[in-house]
């Protein structure tokens, strides 16, 4: 009898730490989607941005009539919602971004879209090789899309949260933070560091390296120079990522397009790195969409030369996407 009584006292003090933790993760819900939010403020930790886009889409659709979409990768920052509404005729537009974005995450957002809403006025569409040649979903917690744009089981939605969190890599860094509030290095990937502002309606980021950069001047890029890898200054092309799976997936995104009479704009990234889009997905995208809708500012061009016009390699800046924005709608006014 004692030692049943001891192996269950054993048992217990072995499950104290694993109920404590639950206790704080249901508590905590540092992923944010345990609960329901009217607003997706700062979190110490970096969400799964599909999701939050997605959530605040919801909150907000009826009231606000959200009929226009900025959709890609981290890329997308550079456009902000303000500043394509100048170029709309009075829609309001959502940014509905990403990380590390794939087409097939592109593709059932499209999808959804074409469920949820009676009307796709407008579609900004960023996208590079990277992005483009992804027909798969991505794994992972940062990456899933929520249940009804995936069709994943709730249940299996919500414990690939829960798995991450009991995940030591993830663990150890959160609960230091939770503690001490304190950033170290080890913790990159998990903290943010940065603390970036998200708009809790439009889903825009705001960059707190823009604040720095005014400080700074010309020094930011001397001082983050390790972030800018040298250029070649040589004509580069990627190989072509276009086949047949993603040309399936862009061909259904453009018809749901065209059944709501969709104004699609696709812009091409100037990336840092000066590396063109193969010509052959070029055509490919214009013959999907049509020619007079895609534009591509990749490669060594007035965009990509200046250094200025980017965070770091790989992100760059809102006075670049609104020189683009200003470059698509060429012949079109403005409004203030």
């Amino acid at each position: 009898m004692r030692t049943f009584k001891g192996f269950i006292i054993k048992c217990v003090l072995f499950l104290v730490p694993f109920f404590v933790l639950a206790g704080i993760y249901f508590y905590d819900d540092p992923f944010k989607v345990l609960r329901e939010y009217k607003k997706y403020d700062n979190d110490p930790i970096f969400l799964n941005e599909d999701y939050i886009g997605w959530k605040t889409y919801k909150n907000y659709r009826d009231s606000l009539h959200f009929d226009s979409f900025i959709l890609g990768n981290s890329c997308t920052m550079a456009f902000l919602t303000s500043d394509w509404e100048k170029y709309l005729n009075g829609e309001k537009a959502i940014r509905l971004y990403g990380t590390a974005q794939r087409l097939a995450a592109v593709h059932r957002k499209v999808m959804a879209l074409d469920k949820q809403q009676d009307k796709i006025a407008n579609v900004l569409l960023i996208v590079d090789p990277t992005l483009l040649r992804e027909h798969q979903l991505s794994s992972g917690y940062m990456h899933l899309l929520p249940p009804e744009i995936s069709g994943m089981n709730k249940f299996k939605f919500q414990s690939q949260f829960a798995q991450e969190f009991f995940n030591p890599k993830f663990m150890i860094p959160y609960m230091d933070y939770r503690i001490c509030h304190h950033y170290r290095p080890y913790m990159r990937g998990i903290v943010n560091p940065d603390k970036n502002i998200r708009n809790t309606v439009t889903n825009d980021l705001w960059n707190p390296r823009e604040e720095e950069i005014a400080e700074l001047g010309d020094y930011y890029w001397e001082k983050y120079k390790k972030r800018f890898r040298p250029r070649s200054g040589q004509d580069q092309t990627y190989p072509p990522v276009l086949m047949k799976p993603q040309i399936k997936l862009l061909s259904e995104m453009a018809e749901v397009f065209q059944t709501h009479h969709t104004n699609c704009k696709i812009i091409i990234s100037p990336e840092y790195k000066q590396i063109r889009m193969n010509p052959a997905d070029v055509e490919q995208l214009k013959n999907i969409f049509g020619s007079e809708n895609v534009y591509d500012f990749s490669g060594i061009n007035q965009y990509t030369n200046d250094i200025r016009n980017y965070y770091d390699g790989a992100h760059y800046r809102p006075c670049l996407g609104r020189q683009l924005l200003d470059s698509i709608y060429a012949t079109h006014e403005p409004t203030d």
